[in-house]
């Protein structure tokens, strides 16, 4: 008797066969991530929150280059050690992994068009490539998972804007999903005390805007 193989079976046998990892769609994501992103984007909140305490302690002038990324870059670690528990973990590189209903999510601030903020090294392009063999593991017991970016951008004005869970493969974007496809009523943005383009500190007191991540393409339902 012949086997009948679906579609999506076709697609990933053709991916090992390539020694690729297996796809992602936006709409399983959307259902087997669902919780997950819920507890993300609350978890990025109280990140964004915390940051913003801890640098009332420092005029903004005063700050060193990396400060604020390193005090994001803790409380987030933090909180999807908190959320998580054993599902994340470090990797090479000390780079936080969350492996979580069948995905592996990474982390990172993304550059105005969405993509990872990255040195492109080897290893980042294969990642971007979904390939099985990567140097970020200590071994090959996540080799069939999509990869995907949880991350977020900021403006001009050095407000954090835009958290979104992104899927990158071949180098490109195949989708998004913003905070709105969770109809939550969170808020998505806090700004740091910047610098102007007159290099003056702009001390307006930390507000909140809603649904700012509407102006994120995300792909075609």
């Amino acid at each position: 008797m012949q086997n009948v193989f679906s579609r999506g079976e076709y697609i990933n046998n053709s991916r090992i066969r390539q020694r690729k990892r297996r796809l992602a769609n936006l709409t399983s994501c959307r259902l087997e991530l669902d919780e997950v992103l819920n507890d993300l984007f609350r978890g990025f909140e109280n990140v964004l929150d915390k940051t913003n305490e801890v640098l009332k302690q420092f005029e903004p002038q005063d700050r060193a280059r990396v400060l604020e990324a390193s005090i994001i870059q803790t409380f987030q670690a933090n909180e999807i050690f908190k959320r998580f528990s054993n599902k994340a973990f470090y990797g090479k590189y000390r780079r936080l992994i969350l492996n979580v209903n069948g995905y592996i999510i990474l982390f990172k601030k993304l550059n105005k068009k969405g993509y990872p903020m990255n040195i492109k090294t080897q290893n980042i392009q294969d990642i971007l490539n979904q390939q099985q063999t990567l140097q970020l593991f200590t071994d090959t017991d996540y080799a069939d998972e999509p990869i995907l970016y949880f991350g977020y951008q900021k403006n001009r004005i050095g407000e954090y804007v835009n958290p979104s869970l992104v899927y990158i493969d071949e180098g490109e974007i195949k989708f998004k999903i913003g905070r709105e496809e969770f109809n939550s009523g969170m808020n998505a943005i806090i700004p740091i005390n910047p610098i102007n383009s007159n290099g003056n500190v702009n001390m307006t007191a930390p507000t909140l805007k809603n649904n700012i991540s509407k102006n994120i393409k995300t792909a075609d339902k």
